[in-house]
């Protein structure tokens, strides 16, 4: 698929899709980061119970950290891509998909045909660094 070929409205719809995989990814990275490798025991529920796992603790750990790595490492490219961007792209994708900021903040940069060339622009160059084209 050609990116040229796609509408305005197509290549936003494929950008936010692929940041909202950013986004879920930040979301992972941070519950794995603050989840509790050690529960607490509540002494007053203690039951002898055989509780059979298929997975040793230890490879339940290095899952955890391997899924890390895959998240640390997911959301470094999507970094990576956008400090390769233009200046005005980087600013458009970070307030437009990273930060989610309100409707019209690009009102004090642009008039908005100026805004609407440059966003077009944003998302040529995010589809052409993700090989989307």
């Amino acid at each position: 698929m050609n990116k040229n070929t796609l509408t305005f409205k197509q290549k936003q719809e494929a950008v936010e899709n692929i940041f909202k995989q950013y986004h879920r990814a930040k979301l992972k990275l941070y519950c794995l980061e603050n989840m509790n490798y050690y529960p607490q025991i509540s002494t007053s529920i203690i039951r002898e119970t055989k509780n059979h796992y298929n997975k040793s603790v230890a490879e339940r750990l290095n899952s955890r950290i391997e899924d890390k790595d895959e998240l640390r490492s997911l959301i470094s490219s999507f970094e990576i891509i956008i400090k390769a961007l233009s200046p005005d792209s980087q600013l458009i994708i970070t307030n437009e998909f990273v930060e989610q900021r309100e409707d019209e903040w690009w009102v004090d940069f642009y008039s908005r045909a100026t805004y609407y060339r440059l966003k077009t622009r944003a998302l040529e160059e995010v589809l052409f660094y993700l090989n989307i084209t």
